[in-house]
């Protein structure tokens, strides 16, 4: 006896109600999605607050800031956007000239947890920020063996092609912001010193500072600056409630943030809902809001006004400043988070 197979219409009906299910299922699979991508990250960032302590236990208690006392003659990146890395990063730390040694990236800091924490650089991309986890490709030595990644000295150079791969570049490969280690942009500091900073994260900050999170959506260059507002911010960065009336909790009783008020000073990688953020003391969180560290400073933006001045307005440090240059990005306190990552703009696609 021959089987009957499908009709035509009943195979359009199967077809007709799979891609109805896939409708109705897609927007649910994509919420999984993102979630899990903040939980990687979440998890990427507890771990490097685990090894921040870790370098912490054995260097004073301070967290990792390349560099020192050293001066140079090119700032860090993110105020000298026409380098992205350091000048010989693919020699071994000890063979870095100093004067390239003064010419330091924030990621360069952060690349000293690779260096004397065992941290993989895998550790340090967010699944949602498009980076790419540093290969650790060099030249090498004179004789053509390449140094262990253990030995170099920052996440590669966006300006130098190894092997003929992809350039990278702590701008490629560090999805994450760091509280400023550098004196660079300080009104009395000469803006080309890779010098250490007054208010460095340490392990002595309150449980409350934040010290680290996603990347600064003021030096994200897949973001505009300024006038956000609900037609565009998600393209754009702006203010912490720039365009309420300064009164309120922004919280309370007082004035509510709308979304786009709110979303528009997130970070970039997890839809500008809000930003993954670690703490000094070693914990992590998602935050849907910037003013999250102490007395809820924003976090990517300084306090202002600057220390002696005082202030009774809580917009003041909840909202912060930031200028055009991009050069005021330094913290003003000791519960000042301003949180920066290398930008350089002349060399991202």
């Amino acid at each position: 006896m021959k089987k009957k197979g499908f009709t035509l219409i009943e195979l359009l009906v199967v077809i007709a109600i799979i891609a109805m299910l896939l409708a109705i299922l897609m927007p649910a699979l994509n919420k999984v999605k993102k979630i899990a991508q903040r939980v990687i990250c979440g998890t990427n960032l507890k771990g490097l607050g685990n090894a921040q302590m870790v370098y912490a236990n054995d260097y004073d208690d301070e967290y990792v800031v390349q560099g020192g006392g050293w001066n140079g003659t090119a700032g860090p990146t993110w105020v000298n956007a026409g380098t992205d890395g350091t000048t010989g990063w693919q020699k071994s730390y000890a063979d870095v000239p100093a004067a390239s040694r003064g010419s330091i990236s924030v990621g360069a800091s952060l690349y000293l947890l690779v260096r004397e924490a065992d941290v993989s650089p895998k550790s340090f991309v967010c699944p949602a920020g498009g980076e790419s986890e540093f290969s650790g490709r060099n030249e090498g030595k004179a004789g053509g063996e390449p140094y262990d990644i253990v030995d170099l000295f920052d996440f590669g150079h966006a300006a130098t092609m190894v092997q003929g791969q992809p350039a990278e570049g702590p701008t490629r490969c560090v999805s994450y912001s760091y509280q400023n280690p550098y004196v660079a942009g300080y009104p009395s500091s000469n803006t080309s010193s890779g010098s250490k900073a007054r208010y460095i994260a340490t392990g002595s900050r309150s449980a409350s500072f934040a010290m680290m999170a996603d990347k600064n959506p003021f030096f994200d260059d897949k973001l505009q600056k300024g006038n956000a507002d609900a037609s565009n911010y998600i393209d754009r960065v702006g203010l912490l409630g720039a365009g309420t009336a300064p009164d309120g909790d922004w919280k309370g009783t007082g004035v509510v943030l709308q979304k786009h008020e709110k979303d528009c000073a997130n970070a970039q990688a997890h839809g500008r809902e809000g930003q993954n953020v670690l703490f000094a003391d070693g914990h992590s969180a998602y935050e849907t809001r910037t003013d999250v560290s102490t007395r809820n400073d924003n976090i990517y933006t300084r306090w202002v006004p600057a220390p002696p001045a005082t202030t009774t307005n809580p917009t003041d440090w909840r909202r912060g400043q930031f200028s055009t240059t991009r050069d005021d990005f330094y913290a003003t306190g000791t519960d000042d988070s301003v949180l920066v990552n290398d930008h350089a703009p002349s060399l991202v696609p």
